[in-house]
């Protein structure tokens, strides 16, 4: 079972806050479901089983965040799922995988320079030095 520490809200997307050690292989909602072992008995790819599945993520984030921020549990969880998540691996590319520490610095630089998603970006820009 992987380290989940309190950092991200209730989506998918936001899942990868939590996996502090970048070990989770893919972040799709049904995945989740099997991978963290959620006990869910949800039909898998509609739309009342997704939301069972959500549900259940959501709780277990939620009472990792309870411990963690007490009475401000959700104005925490609503402010870290407002800001760009620190990709912890590559995924996607020849790189795919690859903690992103590991990531050749020439590819992040190249990667810079395209058109990249908010996440992606920022978390580029952190392995670069931009970011902060």
């Amino acid at each position: 079972m992987p380290k989940l520490a309190v950092g991200g809200c209730f989506t998918a997307h936001n899942v990868r806050n939590t996996d502090m050690e970048g070990v989770i292989p893919k972040y799709g909602l049904q995945y989740l479901h099997y991978y963290l072992r959620l006990n869910v008995d949800a039909t898998p790819h509609t739309a009342l089983g997704d939301i069972q599945v959500l549900e259940a993520l959501f709780n277990r984030i939620y009472a990792k965040a309870v411990i963690e921020f007490g009475d401000d549990t959700v104005s925490k969880m609503i402010e870290l799922s407002s800001k760009p998540v620190l990709y912890r691996r590559m995924h996607f590319g020849k790189h795919k995988g690859l903690k992103m520490e590991e990531v050749p610095l020439d590819y992040l630089q190249w990667l810079a320079g395209t058109d990249l998603e908010e996440d992606l970006r920022y978390t580029t820009e952190q392995y670069l030095g931009a970011g902060g």
